[in-house]
């Protein structure tokens, strides 16, 4: 899977910032199929989540078993898909503010972000378990499920 490629990455500490131009369409992470460009996209989602996502919309509320998040979010695959779709929504909606109308951001807000982060940090949600105490970094990885073929 796509996501074990990222793992091993993330501790590399290589952040490489991705733009996009209007050419240069961005991909879902989980559909890149280049190993450099899905390398490059997920260093851009690691720094945009831990650079602005985790110091805004994280320590806002002190992590607890109520709101749990995980200091190594890139490790559940649930998350990564998620995160990356929201980084993406942000891109479309913030990029161009003439376009979106001004309320680019307040969308992005109200359609993306809060769904997403409800999603990601409630108590039966992938980080269940990770970081349920401030200052105690505590990872448990998700568990698979069973494929079962026809």
């Amino acid at each position: 899977m796509r996501h074990e490629i990222g793992s091993e990455r993330a501790g590399t500490g290589a952040v490489t910032t991705v733009e996009n131009s209007e050419k240069d369409v961005a991909k879902y992470l989980f559909a890149i199929t280049d190993d450099a460009e899905y390398a490059e996209a997920f260093q851009g989602l690691v720094t945009w989540v831990n650079g602005f996502i985790v110091p805004v919309y994280v320590t806002a509320r002190v992590p607890s078993s109520r709101f749990p998040w995980c200091a190594t979010w890139w490790e559940h695959p649930e998350a990564l898909g998620r995160l990356h779709s929201l980084w993406l929504a942000y891109t479309a909606l913030t990029a161009d503010l003439e376009e979106a109308g001004g309320t680019g951001p307040s969308m992005w807000h109200r359609d993306h972000l809060d769904p997403i982060m409800q999603q990601l940090r409630a108590p039966d949600g992938p980080f269940a378990g990770c970081m349920t105490k401030p200052g105690v970094v505590n990872h448990v990885a998700s568990q698979e499920v069973a494929v079962v073929e026809p």
